[in-house]
């Protein structure tokens, strides 16, 4: 009887992983212990705390404030509304975000055609579709300064490859880059160029899950391909096609690289985009208030599109549920 007593005190206390006088000194939250996998997340917790909790409070402090350099520090100002005010009556500002949103608007556009054809077409194609596939995402991988470069050898008014190609078949020269009806329509297209592989590949993903059945069934119908088309693939595409629109719209709102780098915003304000004002106001004018308010207006268009996003994927596609 002691043995049997004594095994049993033996095998309770290795099941208890922690001795009851070393549980009590461990910290506790919200009546919780808190364990290794916890402190785990410090690093997580401590890496949001610094660069992304502090300056998102420093930016919404400037943004109500005027902010002035003296002696090599800064000098804060609580301005309230006065930076909304200047905004509003900032005709640049409307401009860059006219810009802005023709830029995305017909960038996206041309993005997802473009991109869903090329996918479609791959996808179908027996011959050399392994090449294509490599072959068509190389643009996406470029940096922005190389293309930058590329496209201005190629749309430069006195020597580009673009205008000597006009010039072959007795067309005038254009002047791309430096005429304010010409310049968004060329930086849409190096848009377009740099950034349908990624919708290209968004999209042949989704064409991968498609059962392949459908289209058996269809073509035993009689189906044509373009009833195929719009009545099986476009469909069940919709929601990839949802998300890479969302993706290119944010990533089409902050654009700065090829802009700056091409024609920095001209000729006058025909090429400017909110994301290079932002940096003219910081950086040339110095008007640091007004630039961080400016950016937390951009900030607040990135959720908004988020948030519009997430309602319509619950509406429409109720929520990615498959009944």
């Amino acid at each position: 009887m002691s043995d049997e007593l004594r095994t049993s005190g033996t095998n309770s206390a290795a099941r208890e992983p922690y001795p009851s006088h070393v549980k009590g000194r461990r910290l506790r939250i919200l009546g919780r212990p808190l364990g290794f996998e916890h402190w785990a997340l410090l690093p997580l917790f401590l890496f949001l705390l610094l660069f992304v909790l502090y300056p998102t409070v420093e930016l919404i402090r400037a943004a109500f404030s005027t902010v002035t350099t003296t002696e090599g520090g800064f000098s804060w100002k609580f301005s309230g509304l006065d930076n909304f005010y200047t905004m509003l009556g900032d005709e640049v500002f409307r401009a860059a975000l006219l810009n802005t949103i023709i830029f995305v608007v017909g960038g996206v556009a041309l993005q997802l055609v473009l991109g869903t054809l090329l996918a479609v077409l791959v996808e179908r194609s027996r011959i050399l579709s392994g090449l294509a596939r490599n072959v068509l995402v190389w643009p996406a991988i470029i940096t922005p300064v190389a293309i930058s470069v590329t496209w201005w050898l190629i749309l430069n008014s006195e020597f580009g490859l673009l205008n000597r190609l006009l010039e072959a078949v007795d067309l005038p020269r254009q002047a791309w880059l430096a005429s304010t009806f010409w310049v968004l329509p060329a930086l849409i297209l190096v848009d377009v160029w740099h950034w349908t592989p990624v919708v290209f590949l968004l999209v042949l993903a989704g064409l991968a899950n498609i059962d392949q059945t459908l289209y058996q069934a269809a073509r035993v119908d009689g189906a044509s391909e373009w009833r195929v088309f719009r009545s099986i693939t476009l469909p069940l595409l919709a929601p990839t096609l949802v998300v890479a629109a969302l993706v290119r719209t944010v990533l089409g709102f902050k654009v700065f690289d090829e802009i700056f780098l091409l024609t920095k915003g001209g000729p006058g304000t025909a090429s400017e985009v909110v994301s290079s004002y932002v940096r003219k106001v910081f950086f040339e004018q110095v008007n640091l208030g007004y630039g961080a308010f400016l950016g937390l207006v951009i900030i607040s268009v990135m959720l908004l599109l988020f948030a519009a996003f997430f309602g319509l994927r619950s509406v429409v596609f109720g929520g990615g549920r498959t009944s």
